[in-house]
């Protein structure tokens, strides 16, 4: 199981990770959170090129993903940080730096998030759905009720970054978008309430 955990849970970790606990194997990436909205900042006030905000931004998400392992100790989380996509057969906080430094496939621009590097991973490493966890629960529809189903080529939201259904669509994989207090669901139930992101 992969995950993408965004900075709008993160006074909810603990609610993240419980449920992760009796798994075998998964991979948290974690989002840039107030380490992203820093580097946001200074490349408006500096004018960074977009090669230096990327990996800016990049570093951000370790940060955070440095200050998720404080609780997901507990739960029997470890932290990487993988060199190839043969992934260790554990629980673990994954920081993709030197992923991406590696192979360096994804633009260098703020089209990509945390949310696009992840199914990016997910994809490299063979799986075939991202859970992303967030406080938005899902995405809503034109009446403000949660989408059940979307496709990712007809998806228009800012839940996800503008590149992911992009990159859903390229590699045939899923994300299913979920709150922390349903994702006990969705492990133990396989369905949660939510929205499914079809990759085509």
């Amino acid at each position: 199981m992969l995950l993408k955990v965004g900075g709008s849970v993160a006074e909810k970790l603990e609610a993240v990770f419980e449920p992760l606990k009796n798994l075998q194997r998964a991979y948290v990436v974690p989002g840039g959170w107030i380490f992203a909205d820093l580097v946001r900042k200074v490349d408006l006030e500096k004018k960074l090129s977009p090669s230096t905000s990327h990996w800016m931004a990049i570093t951000a998400m370790s940060s955070y993903g440095f200050y998720m392992a404080e609780t997901a100790g507990k739960f029997g989380f470890d932290v990487i940080e993988p060199e190839n996509f043969d992934l260790p057969d554990k629980k673990a906080i994954l920081l993709p730096y030197n992923l991406l430094r590696k192979f360096d496939e994804l633009p260098h621009s703020w089209e990509v998030t945390s949310d696009s590097i992840a199914v990016w991973v997910a994809a490299k490493a063979g799986f075939s759905e991202v859970v992303k966890v967030t406080a938005a629960g899902g995405i809503a529809g034109g009446g403000g009720e949660l989408e059940e189903v979307v496709r990712a080529s007809e998806l228009k939201t800012d839940v996800v970054d503008s590149y992911t259904p992009k990159l859903l669509v390229k590699y045939g994989i899923n994300m299913f978008v979920c709150s922390p207090e349903e994702l006990k669901n969705y492990i133990l139930r396989g369905r949660a309430r939510g929205t499914l992101i079809i990759g085509r």
